[in-house]
């Protein structure tokens, strides 16, 4: 009997020491996986513009916007997404694919949330998917 009652009390202080953890929401972002957007605000990225996005360590991303380089901070707040400012290179590039380059700028700054829907990833924001990308 003894030993029913300190096997119940170890397993139920084991229990009080787990608490649900929530998922990361930055998992789908998986490090050093360099995903090739295809999609922004909901149009095709011509297949002439490369735009790509990796996530090389924790709290960061980095990648081709069409015509420069770029980097900056990634982090998540109270469950959602938040994309810092980004840095990057200032090169000038003809005007389309400066165009592909200001859209993905202007949606990456709207993120609040990152999933997987089958092998694509979806950077969303309030649920709808601003940039999409796969690998």
């Amino acid at each position: 009997m003894r030993a029913i009652m300190i096997g119940s009390a170890l397993t139920l202080a084991a229990l009080a020491g787990c608490k649900a953890e929530t998922p990361d929401p930055l998992e789908a972002l998986a490090p050093n996986v360099i995903w090739k957007v295809t999609e922004i605000g909901g149009a095709a990225v011509p297949s002439t513009v490369e735009v790509t996005l990796t996530h090389p360590s924790k709290g960061l991303i980095a990648g081709n916007s069409g015509c420069n380089r770029y980097n900056g901070r990634i982090s998540t707040q109270d469950g959602r997404v938040r994309v810092g400012e980004l840095a990057g290179t200032r090169m000038m590039c003809p005007p389309d694919v400066m165009d592909v380059e200001g859209a993905f700028h202007s949606n990456i700054a709207r993120v609040d949330a990152v999933k997987m829907v089958g092998d694509k990833l979806q950077l969303l924001e309030n649920g709808t998917p601003v940039i999409i990308a796969e690998h």
